[in-house]
């Protein structure tokens, strides 16, 4: 039976107002917003530490939180997982005896004990406390605690934001394959863009207590005004730069060493992916990446040319001007992103519905795929 979490929830708190509506469904939910958006208050408050003003919370059709039928079942009843930012581990337990205080005899194990500890690498670390753990081996751990509570949903609010760059890469896979290996609910909160990008199916933007914007990662995250919000909004006239987000699969490798990349602009290609043949990847190309051509260029080195028009023209400052490339067909593929002085734009002539070429280093994709796109 596919599982939901359907939250419609309203809190006030002095002079902050939480008012959410939404489903999540299995697979990761990516919940992002600058800090103070109300994402861990939000968490909190379907987990059960908060109880709200009005509105209802259910897990797969079963009400958590429903006043008019006198439903409010407390933390420890309502099969959710949580993960915290601190991993909040019993100091003077083993790791063996952290993971076993979470187990529940009542519910059915999303998996067996030896296979969690396999799953997150952590069988090396049973007998250890927590003092002699790393930050990455903590919050391993304490995934594992709560997969082993058998949660019909996961709950994890910003998991890497107290570790280093290094602890962060160590486990990302790990958050990675909680997505493949079980058809869970998971609500992913975090303010940072690029975690987001490669953990989660969907995702949500917040802002001020309430849900601006909502869908798919790709379409959602690609807007101008959501990377704003996100990235800290406009100065003196600019707002940060846009970034392209776009789903693509990696192919096959040619004899030259450059793999290709289909993507719904058509193939690309790119050298030195980490990626194996026919894995998911998810691009993120920066608006500066992208050259433009108002003919159809010839004799360059750059070999991934893309075919489209001008779309909206956007000010960047005093300087430049944010370009919008537009396929021919709006439905099959996400447009595009170019930034390019004013003088270009000016020189080139640029106007809405025109015919236009991007072009787009085979480097720059294989940097953005290698570290930061990699699903």
């Amino acid at each position: 039976m596919t599982r939901s979490l359907a939250v419609a929830v309203k809190k006030v708190e002095g002079a902050f107002t939480l008012d959410v509506d939404f489903i999540a469904g299995e697979g990761v939910t990516g919940i992002i917003g600058r800090s103070g958006a109300g994402k861990s208050m939000l968490l909190s408050t379907i987990a059960g530490l908060q109880e709200p003003d009005e509105g209802t919370i259910h897990l797969g059709g079963a009400p958590l939180y429903d006043p008019a039928r006198n439903i409010k079942l407390a933390p420890e009843h309502r099969e959710l997982g949580m993960v915290f930012q601190e991993a909040r581990l019993f100091p003077h337990m083993t790791v063996k005896s952290n993971l076993n205080y979470a187990r529940r005899n009542t519910q059915a194990a999303l998996a067996t004990f030896d296979e969690i500890i396999d799953l997150l690498d952590i069988p090396h670390l049973l007998s250890r406390r927590p003092h002699h753990l790393s930050g990455g081996e903590k919050q391993r751990v304490a995934i594992g605690r709560a997969l082993l509570s058998a949660p019909s949903a996961l709950l994890m609010d910003e998991p890497l934001a107290s570790l280093d760059l290094a602890r962060r890469r160590e486990i990302m896979p790990f958050l990675e394959q909680l997505r493949q290996r079980f058809a869970l609910p998971i609500l992913y909160v975090s303010h940072n863009l690029d975690e987001t990008l490669r953990l989660a199916d969907h995702v949500i933007v917040m802002d001020q207590g309430s849900i601006v914007a909502s869908g798919p990662v790709e379409e959602t995250l690609s807007r101008i005004d959501v990377q704003s919000l996100i990235l800290g909004g406009t100065t003196g006239g600019s707002h940060p730069e846009p970034v392209t987000i776009m789903a693509a699969t990696i192919g096959a490798r040619a004899s030259d060493g450059l793999y290709a990349i289909d993507t719904p602009w058509g193939t690309l290609a790119a050298p030195d992916i980490a990626g194996a043949p026919g894995s998911s990847a998810r691009l993120r190309i920066r608006a500066r990446d992208i050259v433009l051509s108002t003919v159809k260029p010839t004799g360059l080195s750059i070999r991934n040319i893309i075919a489209g028009e001008v779309g909206t023209m956007t000010e960047a400052g005093s300087a430049q001007v944010d370009i919008l490339v537009r396929p021919p067909d709006p439905s099959a593929a996400p447009p595009l992103w170019a930034r390019v002085t004013r003088r270009a734009a000016t020189q080139m002539d640029l106007q809405p519905g025109q015919p236009i070429w991007a072009l787009i280093k085979a480097v720059v994709l294989a940097s953005d795929i290698d570290l930061e796109a990699l699903r």
